[in-house]
């Protein structure tokens, strides 16, 4: 019992600390709204448990987790934040509308671009990588199959409902209007903070 409070502890604390996720759901909600920010959501969620999901086949398969998957991760990852930076810096202020306005174009193109990039925030991101395994490492032998596969459904289902939160606060009605006036710079500020995770993949 110890033990799975010190990981649900454990990952609590990671899920507080602002990283790429977060910063793609807020561009998201702003850019289609919340309607669709939602699949992004989705996809940030079902990228950790993929993640989980190869983290048990390399052990069982290797025993290991190779570095060379870490690496390739790491310079994709990096490659995915530099993209969603530019993305950011072209944005023009004329060109926003409101959440309502953008949550109304619920194209199966729109749903499927924020899937998508949900899902590649989270799978690109070699932090989650080294979280989960350096956690997984700690109790695959302190646990049952049937225990692990519990504790890792737990944690998936956590990183959705959190998000989904984050999101509901964002979209809040005096949220929504203050980020409607400052889009321009929130954009840029988000920019700004996707090539400083960058950065930060490229130097430690």
């Amino acid at each position: 019992m110890e033990l799975f409070l010190f990981i649900a502890l454990t990952h609590f604390i990671a899920l507080l600390s602002p990283g790429p996720d977060f910063f793609l759901i807020f561009v998201n909600a702003m850019k289609y709204g919340a309607q669709l920010a939602r699949y992004t959501v989705l996809g940030i969620a079902l990228g950790n448990a993929l993640i989980l999901l190869l983290i048990f086949t390399l052990l069982w398969w290797l025993g290991q987790i190779h570095p060379l998957i870490l690496q390739l991760l790491r310079w994709l990852g990096i490659a995915y934040l530099l993209y969603l930076a530019v993305q950011c810096f072209r944005y023009r202020d004329d060109g926003n509308e409101s959440f309502t306005a953008n949550a109304a174009i619920q194209t199966k193109t729109s749903r499927i671009i924020c899937f998508v990039q949900g899902l590649q925030s989270s799978l690109l991101n070699p932090k989650n990588v080294m979280f989960y395994s350096s956690l997984i490492l700690l109790v695959y032998h302190q646990f049952s199959f049937q225990q692990l596969f519990l504790i890792c459904l737990w944690m998936v289902c956590v990183v959705l409902l959190w998000n989904l939160a984050l999101l509901q606060l964002l979209i809040w009605k005096d949220w929504s209007h203050f980020l409607k006036k400052k889009s321009g710079l929130l954009y840029r500020v988000t920019g700004f903070c996707f090539v400083g995770f960058a950065l930060m993949l490229a130097i430690f």
